[in-house]
């Protein structure tokens, strides 16, 4: 009830939007810090988790414990996951229930830093150097595609909201 009202009359990809950052949360906390943390850190339904990553799936990005050197890049991108996005996850959930006005320019920010982001984890995925099936290929390509489209259509539309209301506020200069 309480999430009808608050999405009630509004854009149908605020609603998108709201999904997406709150499933982050736990995705960001059990799975993409698992490569980062120490094995025996990790509780057995992280460790399976990545299991099914990394065995089943051929994902050469998540290996927990990799010290190859030229995943530093992939590591880097997860550490300002949960140093920088983790919390705005949180600011942008909150934002789009209550239907923040000023949410569009922090979320441009957001969608334009994933989108660019997610480039090299694709193109890792999909035409890397490392052994996977077709099939391997294209679940991992659908479960990572998510996490540039979603992005994308943010910039989209956060950038239009932002440029519209700049104009607005351009207009109202000029007229005083």
């Amino acid at each position: 009830m309480a999430f009808s009202r608050a999405f009630r009359g509004r854009n149908w990809l605020d609603v998108v939007y709201f999904f997406y950052f709150v499933s982050h949360i736990p995705i960001t906390m059990f799975s993409d810090a698992a490569p980062l943390l120490p094995t025996d850190l990790l509780p057995g339904f992280m460790l399976g988790l990545n299991r099914i990553l990394t065995e089943q799936l051929s994902d050469p990005l998540m290996i927990i414990g990799a010290t190859r050197s030229d995943m530093t890049w992939f590591r880097s991108m997860l550490t300002c996951e949960l140093v920088l996005q983790l919390p705005f996850f949180f600011y942008a959930a909150h934002a789009l229930w209550t239907n923040n006005p000023n949410r569009h320019a922090p979320l441009l920010v957001y969608g334009a830093h994933v989108s660019t982001t997610m480039a090299p984890v694709l193109g890792t995925l999909m035409f890397g150097d490392i052994d996977r099936t077709s099939h391997q290929r294209l679940l991992l390509l659908g479960l990572y595609l998510p996490y540039l489209l979603i992005p994308l259509s943010i910039v989209a539309v956060s950038f239009n909201k932002c440029a519209h209301a700049l104009s607005m506020f351009n207009a109202k200069q000029k007229a005083s």
